[in-house]
């Protein structure tokens, strides 16, 4: 709880030079609680022609499993792109840091891991919108017999700078 607390401390403090905080709650595959902190900044970069936009995201997850618990530091570059005014889709792949090698069962072999995201989001108005997003994350078979991988669903509450 205290690392927990200390990633809070320093993503609210930097939270400023970002256009976006997030808060979230989501489980993994075994039903393992996920508690998230993210921070985004959006670059005034289109790369293709129409609505999207491209974010940088860096967030912080604990994860509280049936024996263990974790900490997860990830950061990876995400698309979004405008569905309607209101609705809109994003997709990133980027990397993380796990605290453990392992929960509970799971064997990641490794701390270093890839991150896979999707998700679609609902803007209430230009400062609050809501997120629904799955994670995946995977060592890429750099550790063969030690791979479970760990997917993630959770539900995202964005404030707008």
């Amino acid at each position: 709880m205290r690392r927990l607390l200390l990633i809070f401390l320093l993503v609210y403090s930097s939270a400023f030079a970002f256009d976006k905080l997030s808060v979230g709650y989501g489980q993994d595959d075994d039903s393992a609680n996920v508690y998230n902190i993210a921070i985004q900044k959006e670059f005034d970069y289109k790369l293709l022609e129409g609505t999207n936009n491209l974010n940088l995201e860096i967030s912080a997850e604990y994860i509280n499993g049936s024996n263990d618990d974790m900490v997860i530091i990830s950061a990876q570059p995400m698309i979004s792109y405008d569905i309607t005014k209101d609705i809109y889709f994003e997709i990133g792949v980027g990397i993380a840091y796990f605290s453990e090698d392992q929960l509970d069962d799971k064997q990641f072999g490794m701390n270093f891991q890839f991150k896979q995201s999707i998700g679609f989001g609902y803007k209430f108005n230009d400062k609050l919108e809501t997120t629904l997003k799955y994670n995946h994350y995977s060592n890429a078979d750099m550790k063969k017999n030690k791979n479970d991988g760990l997917d993630i669903v959770r539900l995202q509450l964005v404030y707008n700078f």
